[in-house]
């Protein structure tokens, strides 16, 4: 049996699915790779690669339970042939910054905003930026079944 994919999977999922709806005709998007030492840049533009960055949590709002919020911050790592032009990843990093900021993805109650964005290198010939969104979710206590009888009949005060 399958297991269902994780909050964190279906957020990179749709982000992925979102930046290749956008992006697909003109660049690679993937995640980023398992051995990033061998990675190879084999389109001709460039490529975004996307990373779980971390996740931050804030204090339970709930006493009974966990209920908390949860800071994601996704990383995007462009890798490009092309430094400044329309085919090169300055321009590139505004294109995607307009369109993930204020997408709703799943699961999240707060819109995705661009939290940073930085120069990462350039080595032989390719250019790479790293540009980070921060997306809210809510962390959920799992409850399962209490150990115990169950109740099988109430039986009220008023009834006696």
């Amino acid at each position: 049996m399958t297991q269902p994919k994780t909050q964190t999977e279906q957020l990179m999922e749709a982000m992925r699915d979102r930046l290749q709806k956008t992006f697909g005709q003109e660049l690679v998007v993937e995640l980023f790779p398992e051995n990033p030492s061998i990675y190879r840049l084999n389109h001709a533009r460039g490529a975004i690669l996307l990373a779980y960055g971390k996740s931050t949590f804030g204090g339970s709002e709930a006493v009974d339970s966990i209920f908390q919020t949860r800071n994601i911050v996704i990383r995007l790592t462009l890798v490009f042939r092309q430094l400044n032009g329309k085919d090169g990843v300055i321009s590139s990093l505004d294109q995607i910054r307009a369109c993930l900021t204020g997408w709703f993805a799943p699961h999240c109650d707060q819109a995705c905003r661009p939290v940073a964005e930085q120069f990462i290198g350039h080595m032989q010939g390719v250019w790479q930026y790293g540009q980070d969104f921060a997306l809210r979710a809510t962390q959920l206590q799992v409850m399962g079944p209490e150990d115990g009888p169950l109740l099988k009949q109430v039986r009220f005060e008023e009834d006696q």
